[in-house]
């Protein structure tokens, strides 16, 4: 688990993979929040069997149909040689499938085609390593105002209420905060239901429960645990905080870690309501990070169209 170190933000938007069929080259710009940017169409000058090929790839992978997917990007990479994101996507998921062999060629030849891209995925896939593997620390030592408890949204009742899942989140975020009573609080999600975001029940709730209203900061548009990390991150930053205490479901916590770093924070630890009685949270194997490089890919801004 970090401790408080800063770390290079590892946020990039890659050119489409349709325009790079196009012009030939895959080269990307920093940007604040990939997502929220539209996505590429698919008859970007580029014939529509490339682009649907490439989709097909992101699809097949996102739903854990390796060989589909590989062979896919296989064929696009003979027919777009210099295309980075092709590179970038077979580098993700040879790691995702434990494929060493395959990881070590793929990454070299995205190092050829783009050193900068092909950094930012090494980080990558470095933060997924070590969030997958590592002891998550439930007992952190925070510095006061700049150490921030973030409680990442759960889905709310159809009336808008907070369901029994997001209340153990936001019991955790209370004794958290209670340990560390100068640090301030960042509520995130959207998807509203009758009118009320996440962050906005969140909110309610942990001041019913006697958390001063100005320590807590709402991010109301997430939709995701990708947006979580890069909003919350980018909010966190905006009022000051070095690092985060993440509040979230045991189960989330290893995805939510790696998102949060690989949109730029420093997690330095999670919340727990019980630090007597912590959550058995066993090792994920190369296999199981699936999740995690999907996001990954996300936070990057390699293109997806489907």
């Amino acid at each position: 688990m970090r401790q408080g170190r800063g770390h290079p933000t590892v946020r990039v938007a890659v050119v489409s993979c349709a325009a790079a069929l196009a012009v030939g080259f895959g080269s990307f710009t920093a940007v604040a929040d990939p997502e929220a940017s539209a996505p590429a169409t698919a008859a970007e000058s580029v014939r529509s069997a490339d682009a649907d090929q490439y989709n097909g790839a992101q699809d097949a992978l996102v739903k854990g149909r390796y060989d589909d997917g590989f062979a896919a990007l296989d064929a696009l990479a003979l027919a777009a040689p210099d295309d980075a994101n092709v590179a970038a996507l077979q580098t993700f998921y040879a790691n995702a499938t434990a494929d060493t062999d395959a990881l070590a060629q793929h990454s070299a030849r995205l190092h050829t085609l783009s050193p900068a891209l092909a950094d930012a995925v090494d980080r990558a896939i470095a933060v997924i390593d070590e969030a997958a593997t590592e002891t998550i620390d439930f007992d952190p030592i925070t510095d006061g105002p700049r150490t921030a408890i973030v409680v990442l949204g759960l889905g709310l009742n159809g009336d808008g209420s907070t369901t029994p899942e997001l209340v153990e989140r936001l019991r955790s975020a209370v004794a958290a905060a209670e340990r560390s009573p100068e640090s301030p609080i960042i509520v995130t999600g959207g998807n509203p239901q009758s009118g009320v975001t996440e962050a906005e029940a969140m909110q309610r709730w942990l001041v019913d429960e006697g958390i001063a209203a100005d320590r807590i900061h709402t991010e109301s548009t997430a939709n995701s645990t990708v947006q979580n990390a890069q909003r919350a991150t980018a909010l966190a930053a905006e009022i000051g905080v070095d690092d985060l205490v993440l509040a979230t479901t045991p189960s989330h916590l290893r995805r939510a870690i790696s998102d949060f770093e690989i949109a730029g924070g420093d997690v330095i630890g999670a919340a727990t309501a019980t630090p007597d009685d912590l959550p058995d949270l066993p090792a994920l194997a190369p296999t199981a990070r699936l999740g995690m490089t999907v996001d990954a890919t996300k936070i990057l801004g390699i293109p997806r169209t489907y």
